[in-house]
């Protein structure tokens, strides 16, 4: 009696695990305004953002600050009614806003992460997202990224996984870490239960070196009173300077986040050696 051989190709863990098989997640810069409610809604889900609700509102929904919100939702389940976003019904599976900074006397910008959230914790979508918004700022010129963890162990352990440390000499020059009150671009953090300081966390996302600002663009920098009692005067940057592509042009398909996640690793064939030594390169 002939014996059947089973075609593992058709094995269902493995069609499970095979790209395209499910519909995973998407990524994409909240461009609409059911994308923005979605992602204020996910971020009023924790009670970290309860009591600046106000603040997270106007960065979300308003987009001030120089803030742009990115988020992740299952692919062909983004948001598209606004009404439907407020009520909870159409969601976002993780939200993150950050505060886009072009340098002063560079031509490149930094960011600083400002709220990050996720609605299902342990599930992957806050990582997902953040590899996401790293890949979204580095095409738009971003080279540095801040972040001000939450002093919990489970906050510190998710931005160490993600990269991101304290360091001794920072990444920025000395002019943007100016705090906020102060004149600069730099918007420090406190816990919200201790009032305390947070530290300052960074990550470098481009090694290049920093090219300095055409002396004809410096000119055109413009400034306007602003902060507590209007004492000192923050700069003013134009739409252009902010952002090089259409927020609708800012997405990452199911497809492209996961071969973003997974890069695909280059292995040797045959008996292939350099310097007597196996090679691999990630």
């Amino acid at each position: 009696m002939s014996r059947r051989c089973r075609d593992r190709s058709r094995s269902p863990r493995r069609a499970a695990r095979a790209p395209g098989s499910a519909p995973g997640s998407c990524a994409l810069e909240a461009c609409k305004d059911a994308h923005r409610w979605a992602a204020y809604e996910c971020h009023m889900s924790k009670p970290t953002f309860k009591a600046e609700a106000c603040q997270v509102r106007t960065r979300v929904i308003a987009g001030h600050g120089q803030c742009r919100t990115f988020i992740l939702c299952e692919q062909g389940r983004v948001p598209k009614s606004t009404a439907r976003a407020k009520d909870g019904i159409e969601t976002a599976q993780a939200a993150v806003t950050v505060r886009i900074n072009p340098h002063h006397n560079y031509s490149s910008m930094w960011g600083q992460v400002m709220h990050m959230s996720a609605r299902e914790e342990r599930q992957g979508h806050g990582s997902k997202l953040v590899i996401a918004m790293e890949e979204f700022l580095r095409q738009e010129g971003v080279d540095t990224v801040v972040a001000y963890p939450a002093a919990t162990r489970q906050a510190m352990h998710f931005w160490t996984k993600m990269g991101y440390a304290k360091q001794q000499q920072s990444f920025l020059p000395d002019e943007e870490l100016i705090p906020r009150r102060e004149g600069g671009p730099l918007w420090p953090e406190v816990s919200a239960s201790t009032e305390q300081p947070l530290e300052r966390w960074e990550k470098r996302l481009s090694l290049g070196q920093l090219r300095p600002r055409d002396p004809k663009d410096q000119e055109k920098i413009k400034t306007r009173p602003g902060g507590d009692g209007r004492m000192y005067r923050e700069l003013v940057w134009k739409a252009k300077d902010l952002r090089r592509r259409k927020a609708a042009e800012v997405t990452l398909t199911a497809l492209e986040l996961q071969a973003l996640m997974s890069p695909p690793v280059r292995r040797l064939r045959g008996k292939q050696r350099s310097s007597g030594n196996w090679c691999s390169n990630g």
